[in-house]
């Protein structure tokens, strides 16, 4: 499913870069300019520039504690006597001698960076206008002490035009939400510009007509899959050039392994974008989403869905009940916990084959400590028991025996209520091998509220589910 609410949402929250910080940028930036200006630094400066993803709209929050990075390019005349060095290492020299700017600057090979702690860096960029060359526009590598063409807003011209292929803010949505899953996942490597040039020249005038990219989630799914599909027709890497600037290239910082890397990448992420896509139940199309776009997306929907399971037990409660989830099954029964959903969009999938033939039930012990620990007694469906305790799960037949070693035992372990939701990541609801002997699995009683496990019986020689057990309600007080 688009889930076009979710995507809102997700973008809204934690993709984009917030309207406040944006402002912070452009009033530090203002100030940096008039600093520039009024500074010892002798060329005649002709404008400023907003350049990269600042200029491009397709900014994004970092994640964690990171720091966002900003371009700024300061287009300049040639300086009498001056090399190319000259033009970042005396543009350092202010910054430097500045009791502002002191412990906050230092340089890169093109610029003069400026970091505000714990919030962006900005990389100043001198940028020579008209030295007697055919194009006239050049960054300064001071290493190198040499002269590089640049177009930057030639570039910017170049990716408006290919933005206005797609309707309203789609095409850089889109690329905010491929840069937010290389920064998430950290799995593969390219440069903005560089992912932004190769999205870009996947679409054409066609798709306006067309209308082949109405929204940011359908554009994701089009251009990831003919991304995948250019590469693939490119087993060894291609050059990918500056369409405003051809001379300049924009895999000079990649090499074969990274571009392979990227390569597989990119075919697994379409693979799950398309897969998440395609899917026509929302509560698994969000665990998929969830899949490329990690633990963040929909996660205010999860947590709202664990708050309201309370309220969905209390319709089956036979007497007024202050309090959460815990206080109701104390005060109505454990019956009321059968009305808790078993589709929740934490919960997976049995990616099994289902041919159940064997009664398969769950044991539950209770212990004060998984090593060493006492054993406090047996533990019921649905019985109450102490945060705390570590609980010792057995798969067994209806006999009460353990089942051979034929078959393997898989738990799926669901949390809910408010507590697990606040950490999203606890919500579970995946499937998790038997670890503590032959069909048996510790859990430990963590976050307050109705929880449940499951016992899937695999036969192991054709990998079919041949038994499954019934919810096993674990209440944590």
């Amino acid at each position: 499913m688009q889930l076009s609410d979710e995507f809102a949402r997700f973008l809204a929250d934690d993709v984009n870069l917030n309207k406040t910080r944006i402002g912070t940028l452009e009033t530090r930036v203002e100030t940096i300019e008039r600093f520039i200006e009024s500074s010892t630094w002798t060329p005649k400066i002709r404008e400023f520039s907003r350049q990269g993803s600042w200029a491009h709209k397709t900014i994004i929050k970092p994640p964690g504690n990171r720091g966002f990075d900003a371009d700024l390019l300061v287009m300049v005349e040639p300086e009498p006597g001056w090399s190319a060095a000259d033009y970042v290492e005396k543009l350092y020299e202010p910054f430097r001698a500045s009791g502002t700017y002191r412990e906050m600057v230092s340089r890169k090979t093109r610029c003069v960076v400026v970091t505000y702690a714990g919030d962006f860096s900005l990389d100043v960029v001198p940028c020579v206008v008209g030295r007697q060359t055919y194009f006239g526009k050049e960054i300064c590598n001071r290493y190198e002490d040499a002269y590089e063409g640049t177009d930057g807003k030639g570039y910017a011209e170049w990716w408006d035009g290919r933005c206005r292929y797609a309707s309203d803010d789609s095409l850089r949505e889109a690329v905010r939400l491929l840069k937010y899953l290389r920064d998430i996942k950290g799995t593969f490597s390219a440069k903005s510009v560089l992912l932004t040039t190769m999205v870009g020249e996947r679409v054409n005038a066609f798709d306006s007509v067309l209308g082949t990219l109405p929204d940011a989630v359908t554009t994701l799914k089009v251009v990831v899959g003919r991304l995948d599909d250019h590469l693939k027709q490119n087993p060894t890497m291609p050059d990918v050039r500056n369409p405003a600037w051809p001379e300049e290239s924009f895999t000079r910082h990649w090499d074969a392994d990274k571009y392979a890397n990227f390569r597989a990448k990119i075919a697994t992420y379409r693979s799950w974008i398309d897969d998440a896509f395609d899917e026509p139940d929302r509560n698994e199309s969000i665990r998929k989403w969830r899949r490329v776009f990690g633990e963040a997306f929909a996660a205010q929907t999860l947590m709202e869905e664990a708050r309201a399971i309370r309220g969905t037990m209390a319709t089956r409660a036979a007497v007024p009940v202050v309090g959460d989830a815990v206080a109701l099954v104390r005060a109505a029964g454990r019956e009321v916990l059968s009305r808790i959903p078993a589709t929740l969009p934490w919960v997976k999938k049995i990616p099994w084959h289902m041919a159940p033939t064997l009664t398969v039930n769950v044991r539950a012990d209770v212990y004060n400590a998984r090593v060493g620990g006492r054993r406090l007694g047996p533990l019921q469906s649905g019985e109450i028991v102490s945060k705390g305790r570590e609980l010792l799960l057995s798969a067994v037949n209806n006999l009460g025996n353990p089942f051979p070693t034929d078959y393997d035992v898989r738990w799926r372990v669901v949390n809910t209520d408010e507590e697990a939701a606040r950490q999203v990541s606890n919500l579970r609801g995946g499937f998790y091998k038997s670890e503590a002997g032959h069909g048996q699995r510790w859990e430990a009683t963590l976050y307050r509220g109705p929880h449940w496990v499951e016992a899937l019986l695999i036969r192991r020689r054709d990998k079919v589910c041949v038994g499954r057990s019934e919810r096993f309600f674990v209440v944590v007080e």
